[in-house]
């Protein structure tokens, strides 16, 4: 067995294909939160508790199938599945270079939030009236009545909101780190740089069920796709997007839960 794997041995996707394999699951997602999650909340479930199992159940799907495309390719390059899911270990020094690319990159993405409105303008954009408040970008859950952000039920002392959004959230990065970044962006490697330019260009429109939210979602992508084309590692971008999904939202949802 190989003890270290080339981006360049894995087979290479076309632009066509490569557009195929970010608009599936972006189909699928939009049929998750369009028709399947406004019929729910219609019925009259909660829509911050539906999104979340929504959101749960179909990156559950992707994280296996994420999984699965790896351990076959890992098979067929003779390689270790973790090798093909770029679980490859970094220098101290990378760590620190990478993950202060990636604070700046957060930043500059949270400078690009005021960017929304005009972009939802000019493209016409609605915030579905089914989606939780933390998807409208001009609501601050620590300025609104907690009646306000989820009417008819209560978030105080409501700890299966709290489980059901943190399983989406870790999912949610497991699904994006495995599929888009460790298994999709070394076969876009023959592009060179345009690879990861157009991975984070693809997944920011891979968001189609939420693309008002595109200049905030085009920043962070790229970010994260120049980190791990970089590092060759999916490691910085995992812990990164895992600590900032923690201290953005997870402390928050803690906040209203135990309020």
């Amino acid at each position: 067995m190989k003890t270290s794997f080339n981006w360049s041995d894995s087979k290479q996707l076309s632009i066509v294909q490569i557009f195929l394999v970010f608009i599936l699951p972006s189909a699928f997602a939009f049929i998750g939160f369009r028709y399947v999650l406004p019929l729910l909340v219609n019925n009259g479930h909660p829509k911050i508790l539906m999104w979340g199992l929504v959101a749960s159940v179909m990156l559950l799907i992707l994280v296996i199938l994420g999984i699965c495309l790896n351990y076959f390719e890992s098979k067929k390059l003779n390689i270790s599945l973790i090798e093909r899911l770029c679980i490859k270990k970094i220098t101290l020094k990378q760590w620190l270079i990478y993950l202060g690319i990636m604070v700046i990159g957060l930043v500059l993405s949270l400078l690009a939030k005021p960017l929304i409105e005009p972009f939802m303008r000019v493209t016409g954009l609605q915030i579905p009236d089914y989606m939780p408040f933390w998807l409208d970008p001009s609501i601050d859950p620590m300025k609104v009545d907690i009646n306000v952000l989820s009417p008819g039920y209560p978030l105080s002392g409501n700890y299966i909101v709290l489980v059901v959004m943190s399983i989406a959230l870790l999912l949610n990065v497991l699904a994006e780190e495995i599929y888009f970044r460790a298994w999709l962006l070394p076969k876009m490697h023959s592009l060179g740089n345009w690879s990861w330019i157009l991975n984070g260009l693809f997944f920011a429109l891979y968001h189609t069920f939420q693309l008002w939210l595109f200049p905030v979602l085009f920043v962070a992508s790229i970010t994260t796709a120049f980190v791990v084309y970089r590092s060759k590692s999916i490691l910085p971008a995992f812990a990164f997007h895992l600590i900032a999904n923690f201290i953005m939202s997870i402390i928050g949802i803690i906040y209203l839960v135990i309020s």
